[in-house]
């Protein structure tokens, strides 16, 4: 008479424990794929961000300095200059404006324009600012000299964004903008603001090219089209400016 087998059944062989570890293993290495090209995306994607972050406040100070611009006194208290060869848009915005300062007053003088970095072969959105003293003391005189109120210098200057460039200012009297040299500032309802951004990370690819200041502003160059144009993003808003009596 035969006796029963008492075999294990729940044991594995040698045979079957090797398949399972390497079926692990391979899902391992593709989780940690996974793992690893998500993590390089999130990194892209706040680097991006923090990018379009800057981009976004830069928009917000240029909007809260322009909308607050007082030209009952004079026209040039909101100045658009460096005006585009069409004759649609300046590059440039200057204002008085009421800014809480360190100086007597609050009427200070700001200014919004893009600069060419060599090395970086960027441009940077830069703020001009001037104090109420300083400010004041310029509109005091028998004839206000804007021009030197305005005056562009890295002394009075900070930066809002750090890769901005094709900054434009269009303002407008009705529901369209119009040639900023068509109507004084006076009757000026509203100015357009608006420029390109792109993240530094992507910026920094292109201070081994063969990148120059043309190049940002021909969107049919070759190396724009390839290196430029897939990240760049545009902000623009239009700024209500106070309504005059």
């Amino acid at each position: 008479m035969q006796r029963p087998s008492h075999r294990a059944h729940g044991a594995f062989t040698l045979t079957e424990l090797l398949v399972a570890i390497a079926i692990t293993a391979m899902l391992v290495a593709l989780l940690s794929t996974v793992f690893t090209a998500a993590g390089k995306q999130w990194q892209a994607s706040d680097q991006r961000t923090d990018s379009f972050r800057d981009a976004r406040a830069a928009l917000q100070i240029i909007e809260r300095d322009l909308s607050r611009a007082n030209t009952n006194g004079a026209a040039q208290m909101l100045t658009l200059s460096d005006v585009d060869a069409s004759g649609t848009f300046a590059k440039e915005a200057f204002a008085v404006t009421p800014i809480p300062n360190g100086g007597k007053s609050d009427l200070c003088a700001v200014g919004f324009y893009c600069v060419w970095d060599d090395t970086s072969k960027t441009y940077s959105l830069r703020r001009l600012f001037r104090d109420s003293d300083t400010t004041t003391a310029s509109l005091a005189k028998a004839s206000p000299d804007f021009t030197v109120l305005f005056t562009k210098g890295a002394s009075n200057e900070e930066e809002l964004a750090s890769c901005a460039w094709d900054l434009r200012f269009a303002p407008g009297t009705l529901a369209d903008t119009e040639p900023p040299t068509t109507n004084p500032s006076t009757k000026w309802r509203f100015v357009e603001v608006r420029f390109k951004s792109m993240s530094a990370a992507s910026a920094r690819r292109l201070r081994d090219m063969a990148v120059s200041q043309t190049t940002w502003g021909d969107s049919n160059n070759a190396v724009y089209k390839s290196s430029i144009l897939p990240y760049e993003q545009q902000f623009v808003t239009r700024v209500s400016l106070h309504q005059r009596p």
